[in-house]
């Protein structure tokens, strides 16, 4: 573990920390999956999809991506066996989003294999207390609806 002075780069701002983090753990993500040709991004889509969001509009809310590149995604997800849409009963203007048994898959193996190797690599030059404090704080920094369970 190198040591980490306390005189932080002032070119590393907050923002610019963060969206590193998030690239790190996309990269992560991709690397993890890339036996199965599944970007970061759909990922996220699945896992989304795994979590109870079933609707375009709640994934894309979710997800915080445009509607346009969330309806193309959806497309090329379909395409490729990942997820199914379906028109949805109440309202037939709207649909229904379900993983396929193969998007099923992949979200499993992120629970059981994933997850923890994942946040190991994200957060190895971390103490647990510091783990714990980094948690905390993006809980704190986060608006609630972000961080609220879904259904």
């Amino acid at each position: 573990m190198s040591d980490v002075t306390d005189t932080p780069n002032p070119k590393l701002h907050l923002g610019l920390l963060i969206h590193l983090a998030n690239q790190f753990k996309d990269q992560l993500i991709s690397h993890f999956f890339a036996d199965t040709d599944i970007t970061a991004a759909q990922f996220k889509v699945l896992i989304s999809i795994y979590k109870g969001f079933n609707s375009p509009l709640e994934v894309s809310k979710n997800l915080l991506m445009d509607a346009g590149a969330m309806s193309r995604m959806l497309e090329r997800m379909v395409k490729r066996e990942l997820i199914l849409r379906t028109p949805n009963p109440e309202d037939k203007r709207q649909v229904i989003l379900a993983l396929t048994e193969k998007g099923q898959k992949i979200c499993d193996r992120f629970q059981n294999e994933a997850l923890s190797s994942i946040l190991g690599s994200l957060t190895a030059r971390l103490t647990p207390e510091e783990s714990r404090l980094l948690v905390q704080l993006l809980i704190k920094m986060l608006p609630d609806e972000a961080t609220k369970p879904h259904r």
